[in-house]
């Protein structure tokens, strides 16, 4: 991912676009499924942790809106994703590492997804299935 991250903020950063490149990042990453292969996994790694500071300074100020309690959760999201980016996990917990990142990088792009009114297409998707799963009426006949 060539995405250069921010160091704040700014009112001429447009978030929305970036948050659109990291969701069709992510959801790249786990559409082609992410392979136990030692060096896919490590490639993946990488794109990962370039996503991660880039995302970090816009959940940041996120969260200096939000209430207490949403505060909390937001900060203790945001420290494990950095955390886990920043760590170098060992080779036979390298797998199990990456999918938790994607997780952890997955809800923090909801949590700014949200707060931008962007509807992640996952959330669409599900939203037609539920309206086309519904009990349609019958016509009296």
């Amino acid at each position: 991912m060539t995405i250069a991250p921010p160091t704040v903020p700014t009112a001429d950063t447009n978030v929305a676009a970036l948050l659109i490149e990291a969701r069709r990042e992510l959801d790249s990453i786990a559409n082609r499924g992410i392979v136990s292969a030692p060096r896919a996994v490590a490639e993946t790694l990488t794109t990962l942790k370039e996503l991660t500071p880039t995302l970090a300074p816009h959940a940041r100020a996120l969260a200096a809106r939000l209430g207490d309690r949403e505060r909390s959760e937001l900060h203790e999201l945001i420290e494990r994703t950095e955390a886990r980016a920043n760590s170098r996990p060992r080779a036979d917990l390298a797998y199990e590492h990456l999918l938790v990142l994607v997780s952890q990088l997955q809800e923090l792009l909801r949590w700014l997804e949200r707060a931008h009114g962007i509807a992640c297409r996952g959330t669409q998707a599900a939203a037609r299935r539920r309206s086309s799963e519904e009990p349609r009426p019958t016509q009296p006949g």
